[in-house]
């Protein structure tokens, strides 16, 4: 990126927004050397669905106005809150990963492939349009909601926390997190 942005030209009434998350405003200002307003975003990929989160850091009408056209723009406030945002952006491949496995599990155990593919995808889907109709409800709740005592949803979380799945994630998301703060 800072290589790219030297070879840039801009020019001070530009609304310059920077899709890149290891480079923050200040580095931004420095290497573009204009005196523009510069807006640092994260589109992902669902936004090809017009579906999803935009965090923008600083809040921008115009650039606000612009991508929700494309999903739902959060507007941060600090630029150290907007790390904690590129730093769960970074989930995004692993979580693709948790759905390969479980489809290959389903293939491993004599599912068709597309059937088992299909059954996943479907079934986290639901999963994510019910968390977000009850966005406004701590997600604990709906943890806790999703178990019967002794049933296979409280197996798979005690489980899952016995063997440090949930921490090991923290963990991956705290070092997001150093990374995007150096």
């Amino acid at each position: 990126g800072k290589k790219i942005i030297k070879e840039l030209k801009f020019k001070s009434k530009q609304i310059i927004i920077s899709f890149i998350s290891t480079i923050t405003l200040s580095q931004l200002k420095k290497d573009i050397k204009v005196k523009a307003k510069i807006i640092r975003a994260i589109p992902l990929p669902p936004i090809s669905l017009k579906k999803g989160p935009v965090p923008i850091y600083p809040p921008n009408l115009k650039v606000k106005n612009f991508f929700n056209h494309l999903g739902s723009t959060i507007e941060i406030k600090q630029e150290k809150l907007s790390i904690n945002f590129w730093s769960t952006s970074g989930i995004m491949a692993p979580f693709y990963e948790f759905l390969r496995t479980i489809t290959d599990w389903l293939v491993k155990h004599g599912v068709k492939r597309n059937n088992a593919q299909k059954y996943v995808t479907s079934l986290f889907l639901a999963l994510s349009e019910d968390a977000v109709t009850n966005s406004k409800t701590n997600l604990k709740n709906l943890v806790k909601e999703s178990q019967t005592p002794n049933g296979l949803n409280e197996q798979g979380v005690k489980e899952l926390k016995k063997a440090g799945f949930y921490k090991s994630l923290e963990k991956t998301l705290n070092s997001i997190h150093r990374r995007l703060n150096k």
